[in-house]
């Protein structure tokens, strides 16, 4: 993945607009941190420096702190104060920002009086005691100390703290007087010895001699931290339960204000504070920095001791285990269940060396997002998704097999219990996880993996878990109801007994259509109603039996049986391949592109007709396998910012690509052929429409009806068409504006409604639309490239009133077939429309000229 994304990342960086060109830099410099190339990320980070005051600022001082980060790192001590500095304007005194000062100070060798009085400012603001720096040649981590000694907590509940201990005789001893030192006195301190090949085992054994609260547990051979943490549980005899790692260090009122915090709630089960990981000597830094360095500090999580009962103990496994315990809680209980403390305050200090284990290549932090932390991660949340009751999480200490499988790489040997319908997805190659979220945003910026989502909601859904099996094609195919899984079908029954895992729907015998060879034909999109694009695709099928050849059909889904039917009318098969949209920074997907070849070879066509420039795939395979390729564009990506956005590629790139991919363009408008600048290649050609609208009646009402037909989203302009209406109603005049469409979350930002809007029910048909209304109003915030309801509705003898922007002004002539308004002027539409109300004259005059011109556009569509 970082070898297709960093060119593009670099290529946005040097040529993007500034808000491209700062959020470029802004990711480029959190890539090369994580890597540890800090010369790149400090290159990337001053970019952005430069280009901060021309975007709109991060609601966070991330980008600054990675600045004095990658400054200290090389030693700009001067950028580093200059990150400071501006980040404190914007953000004021935080914790984050007196930490950078004092790594800043450090570096500088600054007095270790000035540095001590820059440490004690992290706390200033918050009531808690300050830090400074002891006197001394230890790393400055060793030389943490409360600032004066701590007052004592008044309550006697006592906090059990598990420190699991491997080898670190070194670092043990800061470790534990940190919880010594603490003002909750009423706490016993429990050193699990985990199999230690140093001294560890005495330095522990001295740390308890020296006081009766530090007890120490000797384990056998190593088992890793968490079976240690267990061991330290079942020993615990404390109200409350938590965990303090050996190399770590704790501000003394840490334990206070977890402990107080489940003292004033009962409700809760547990508490969590923040911490910072730093290095020896108190350079602050995150593996992989979002809005800062300070964060949430699963590890502290401090439980009741009655949770040993209820949920158990730690998973036993080498990593991660406290996130799942984390949420097994919230799983349990509610997202309620846990309580943060002092959030965006370090409480405590992470040790960050090379050695640690989240630092190693099989288990380092990034594999949370890919690898055996995720997939670990993925496996417990559904574990936990299954659960009826909180006693369905109950984890013993040492259970007779596991409730959940998980990467070998963490596992400790203990045995297996039986594979699930998780596991079982988990192990075909038909769910790609990489595929999966590039297909479906919502699921990737959710965090949810593919398994999990497929199960819970994608195959209800009808999404596809991979680019190699079709959910609704294969459900369609072996009438599987709802409420089945089709891919757990597919696994279980349908391989075994030589089902496929991309079924074909056939369609009219090949004798039936002409002899001019096979034709190849890609829809980019199948929705549960037919829209343009689906309606257009139709067009397209209908035209190439026509002109004598055999149509074959290739859909990316199956979610509209009657779509399929007409399909199957008008070709002689129906293959479905899930597809992905272009995409600038994601090549098209190479199973997808294979398939695709596969299926050239099994139809053996003469040509490839691909519909809109949204695909890629099949122009690639296309290429690959010599066979001459058509590409309609139906879209005005040089006036259509949200598209070019949606494929992040730049109208002009895009141009390019398409020349380079395909051999023939087809339009529907000539301003789409202006774009392309390919006059040669290119044939204009406009959608054609239902013939039975040229039938349609038109008998106005004495109430004017004014209607917009469309997907009923944002870009539509639904928003401008309920203003017009809202501004008409103050007027006066009895007119209707109905929104004909489906149900969709963008018509709720619409209410309320005025009262002479109605939203109706979704049109099966354009007839249907048209029969509702006395004139259409088109009024997208995009540039439609043809604008195929408004070539409908003049059919059907209505009077258009559209923006102008895009095709439709070159559609509609303007004072004889409709009007055209200044694009986005929602007062001129309104104004429009109460002329056209009064002028009812006018109206049919215009109606019949409407018709005329929709009859010339149809003869030269059928052309």
């Amino acid at each position: 993945m970082p070898d297709r994304v960093l060119p593009r990342l670099q290529q946005l960086l040097h040529k993007g607009s500034p808000a491209e060109r700062a959020g470029a830099a802004w990711v480029l410099a959190r890539w090369f941190a994580s890597q540890q190339h800090w010369d790149r990320a400090y290159e990337a980070i001053l970019a952005y420096s430069k280009l901060q005051r021309s975007v709109p600022e991060l609601a966070h001082p991330g980008p600054y702190l990675l600045g004095v980060e990658a400054c200290l790192a090389i030693g700009d001590t001067k950028n580093a104060q200059t990150f400071i500095d501006f980040a404190s304007t914007l953000f004021g005194t935080i914790p984050d920002l007196a930490l950078a000062r004092f790594s800043l100070a450090i570096l500088e060798r600054q007095p270790r009086e000035t540095v001590s009085e820059i440490l004690a400012q992290v706390y200033q603001d918050s009531g808690l005691m300050p830090l400074s720096l002891a006197a001394g040649t230890a790393p400055a981590f060793d030389r943490l100390t409360p600032h004066t000694a701590p007052e004592p907590a008044t309550s006697s509940e006592l906090v059990s703290v598990i420190v699991p201990v491997f080898n670190a005789a070194d670092l043990l001893p800061s470790a534990v007087h940190s919880l010594l030192a603490q003002s909750w006195s009423s706490m016993e301190v429990l050193l699990v010895n985990d199999g230690s090949t140093d001294n560890s085992l005495e330095v522990a054994q001295a740390l308890a001699t020296q006081d009766a609260r530090v007890r120490v547990i000797k384990l056998g051979r190593n088992r890793g931290a968490y079976a240690a943490r267990n061991a330290g549980m079942a020993e615990a005899r404390g109200t409350f339960i938590t965990v303090h790692d050996s190399d770590d260090w704790s501000h003394p009122q840490k334990i206070e204000m977890q402990a107080s915090t489940l003292l004033e709630d009962e409700a809760l089960k547990a508490s969590v504070s923040h911490w910072a990981r730093a290095s020896n000597n108190l350079e602050f830094t995150r593996w992989r920095i979002e809005d800062g360095w300070t964060h949430r500090n699963v590890s502290s999580l401090m439980l009741r001791a009655e949770l040993r009962e209820k949920l158990g103990y730690w998973d036993r496994v080498r990593v991660n285990a406290d996130s799942e315990y984390y949420y097994r809680i919230l799983s349990a209980f509610g997202p309620r269940a846990i309580r943060e403390v002092c959030p965006g305050i370090p409480l405590a200090f992470g040790r960050t060396t090379p050695e640690s284990l989240t630092s190693t290549s099989a288990t380092h932090l990034r594999t949370q997002f890919r690898g055996v932390r995720n997939d670990y991660m993925e496996a417990a949340h559904h574990w936990h998704s299954m659960a009826k009751r909180p006693a369905d999480l109950l984890l013993e200490q040492k259970p007779t097999r596991r409730p959940f499988r998980v990467p070998s790489e963490i596992a400790l040997g203990d045995q297996e219990g039986p594979a699930t319908d998780f596991d079982l997805l988990g192990t075909s190659a038909l769910l790609n996880d990489d595929w999966y979220a590039l297909a479906y945003p919502d699921v990737l910026q959710a965090g949810i993996g593919a398994g999990r989502h497929y199960l819970a909601a994608g195959a209800a859904e009808d999404r596809d878990p991979g680019p190699l099996f079709s959910t609704s094609a294969y459900r369609k195919a072996h009438a599987l109801g709802p409420n089945d899984n089709p891919l757990l079908h597919y696994l279980c029954q349908g391989q075994d007994n030589g089902a496929s895992a991309l079924p074909t729907f056939e369609g009219r015998p090949a004798e039936g259509f002409g002899h001019r060879g096979r034709i190849l034909l890609f829809a980019h999109t199948s929705g549960k109603t037919l829209f343009g694009a689906e309606r257009s695709f139709l067009d397209m099928v209908e035209r190439v039996a026509r002109d004598g050849f055999v149509p074959v059909v290739v859909l990316p889904s199956l979610n509209n049986p009657e779509y399929l039917a007409q399909l199957l009318e008008i070709s002689n098969a129906v293959e479905v391949l899930p597809q992905r949209w272009r995409h600038g920074l994601h090549p098209a997907d190479e199973e997808t592109v294979e398939a695709i070849r596969r299926l050239i070879r099994k139809h053996r066509p003469c040509e490839m007709h691909v519909n809109t420039l949204m695909q890629e795939a099949p122009l690639l395979a296309a290429r690959a396998e010599g066979l001459p390729s058509v590409m309609y564009v139906r879209e005005m990506p040089a006036e259509d910012f949200a598209l070019c956005r949606t494929l992040s590629i730049g109208p002009e790139t895009l141009r390019q690509t398409l020349l380079d991919q395909a051999d023939r363009f087809i339009m529907p408008s000539q301003v789409v052929s202006d774009w392309l600048q390919c006059p040669e290649r290119s044939t204009v050609r406009p959608n054609a429409v239902d013939e039975r609208l040229f039938d349609l009646p038109f008998t106005p009402s004495r109430i004017l009806k004014v209607g917009l037909v469309s997907s009923n989203i944002t870009k539509k302009g639904i928003g401008d068409f309920a203003e017009v209406a809202r501004m008409v109603a103050t007027m006066g005049p009895a007119v209707r504006f109905l929104l004909i469409g489906p149900q969709s979350p963008d018509l709720q930002f619409l209410k309320p409604l005025p009262h002479n809007l109605e939203i109706c029910d979704y049109a099966a048909t354009p007839l249907d639309a048209m029969a509702q209304v006395d004139v259409i109003a088109s009024l997208s915030h995009f540039a439609e490239s043809f604008g195929r309801t408004v070539v409908e509705a003049m059919a059907a003898g209505r009077p258009v009133v559209c923006y102008d922007r895009g095709a439709p002004p070159s559609l509609v002539i303007d004072g004889e077939t409709g009007i055209v308004a200044p694009a986005d002027c929602v007062a001129s539409v309104a104004d429009v429309v109460l002329a056209l109300d009064v002028a009812r004259r006018q109206l049919h005059r215009m109606s019949r000229t409407a018709r005329q011109r929709a009859r010339a556009i149809q003869e030269q569509a059928l052309s």
